[in-house]
């Protein structure tokens, strides 16, 4: 740990270790924190925020919505199961407002711990941005914290808790900005919001992340590591080793995700709330296109989607257009969002989400109103689009409209993802770890270096990036194979002081996180 200069020329507390993988140990890595750095100032209150927030599109409208976090009690799978949660089941509520109207977000803590929202993907004002203790302060329990923000974009994006795996329970929702000048025709609109599963059918995620790596205990939002003590020790033994994925074998492998997928066997996996069992039928006139928005908001496990019998034309990527690609099946690492299309005559087609690598689905039905055929969700992991390969981030580009404006980069930044070769530790590492930083206008190219033998979805708050090998394609998480580089590259239109991680939320936990930081 060290003191550094920050982009203000006050001092950043920063661990910053820019460590080869090759030099990586055990004792280098045990319990570290790669690439976090702590503004000791705030950047919440300046005025280049208050400026961007005025620039930004308003319709006038303000949407007001209550998202109490609680101790929910529900059935699931013909259990009672108790989870932290946004309101009295598995998913929060779904959010739609228009772009431009404000949100207004009145969030109560009814539980017995810190919490607080971050509304991912959305271009929303530094201090509102729910990423403690970068941007956004835990709310206590018994508080009250009041979101505002306005809304600039169209799009699918959800919300979720940032501290520490509250998410990998039931916080977390879907927000749909939607677009009045809409281009798509679609007659109906859905969102499909999948989630892995293992709060009351499996260990806790707390007891995941501790089987994991005993070192990693409680929770300071994405912070605070207690040391190894026999409490944790003995909850980690406690784990059933079924609950881990193997490391080897087909469970955890993936051609398209070039090898080991995830470390959790999840038990379940839902689909808006709901095992395959219990899932609601998304219900639409007949001869209708349908417009399914589809959400991984799972931890650790990817997805790849697919509509049995049909063919599913990709829209948008992340909530920005892309060039309209014909796909039997999508992959969807955690955090990332994909829009189709799909054409309903009559009938009934399953909608079903593979767990990339496993056996494992979770799926629903997608049925016309006129529809005298049945379809059982619970047998449909087998349809004939999921053995097809997968499209990818790499087999799309941004439209014309979406793609970022031709320019040189004003700056450019190399970071490296790494993990120690024994333990359960992930970091981010390079030249210039703790170093990103630039001014308001500038064009901003981070260069990443993928030296862990996993995928990783890598997220920036606050921003939509484009990816230059993928045609520009628009992202706010895009996934990096192992052994890879990528570059992205984006406007620093946003003032403010931002996180850049891995979604895989315990990748997160285990280290893998930095900050970008604006110059003022």
């Amino acid at each position: 740990m060290r003191c550094t200069q920050g982009p203000d020329d006050r001092d950043l507390l920063s661990v910053t270790t820019p460590l080869d993988l090759n030099g990586v140990t055990p004792e280098h890595v045990k319990g570290m924190r790669f690439g976090l750095s702590i503004d000791l100032g705030s950047w919440w209150v300046h005025p280049e925020i208050e400026a961007a927030e005025a620039a930004r599109y308003s319709s006038g409208r303000v949407v007001d919505v209550a998202v109490p976090a609680v101790a929910a009690t529900f059935g699931l799978a013909g259990r009672q199961v108790t989870a932290k949660a946004y309101g009295e089941g598995p998913v929060g509520p779904e959010i739609r407002a228009s772009l431009g109207d404000r949100l207004r977000v009145t969030h109560s803590n009814l539980l017995d711990e810190e919490t607080i929202i971050h509304w991912h993907g959305i271009q929303l004002r530094n201090d509102m941005d729910g990423a403690p203790p970068l941007t956004g302060e835990m709310v206590a329990p018994g508080g009250d914290f009041e979101y505002s923000f306005l809304l600039p974009h169209a799009g699918t994006y959800w919300y979720h808790s940032h501290s520490g795996l509250q998410a990998d329970e039931a916080m977390l929702g879907a927000l749909v900005v939607e677009d009045p000048d809409d281009q798509y025709g679609a007659d109906v609109d859905h969102v499909i919001l999948i989630d892995d599963w293992t709060v009351g059918f499996g260990p806790s995620p707390d007891e995941l992340l501790r089987a994991l790596n005993p070192a990693l205990g409680g929770h300071a939002g994405h912070g605070g590591h207690s040391g190894k003590s026999a409490a944790t020790t003995t909850a980690a033994r406690a784990v059933d080793p079924d609950a881990l994925a193997r490391t080897s074998g087909p469970y955890v492998r993936s051609a398209a995700l070039g090898g080991m997928v995830q470390h959790i066997a999840y038990p379940m996996h839902l689909i808006n709330g709901r095992p395959s069992a219990e899932a609601e039928p998304v219900t639409v006139p007949p001869r209708s296109t349908v417009r399914l928005r589809l959400i991984n908001a799972a931890a650790e496990t990817p997805y790849r989607v697919a509509v049995g019998g049909k063919t599913m034309r990709i829209i948008e990527t992340d909530g920005f257009p892309c060039e309209p690609v014909e796909a039997d099946s999508v992959l969807l690492g955690m955090a990332q969002r994909v829009d189709v299309l799909v054409d309903a005559d009559s009938g009934t087609w399953p909608i079903v989400a593979s767990a990339e690598g496993s056996d494992a689905f979770v799926a629903t039905t997608l049925r016309t109103q006129d529809s005298a055929t049945t379809v059982d969700p619970t047998r449909a992991g087998d349809i004939s689009e999921l053995v097809s390969t997968p499209v990818q981030d790499s087999d799309l580009e941004a439209t014309d409209a979406s793609r970022l404006d031709a320019r040189e980069a004003d700056r450019t930044f190399r970071l490296e993802l790494i993990q120690s070769p024994e333990d359960y530790v992930w970091g981010i590492a390079g030249p210039d770890v703790g170093k990103v930083s630039f001014k308001t206008g500038e064009r901003i190219r981070v260069e990443m270096t993928n030296k862990t033998d996993m995928w990783h979805p890598m997220h920036l708050h606050g921003h939509t990036f484009g990816v230059p090998g993928y045609g520009g394609l628009r992202r706010d998480t895009v996934i990096i194979h192992p052994g890879r580089e990528l570059a992205f590259e984006f406007d620093a239109d946003n003032p403010g002081a931002w996180m850049f991680h891995c979604h895989n939320a315990y990748h997160l936990d285990a280290g893998m996180t930095t900050n970008f930081y604006y110059e003022r």
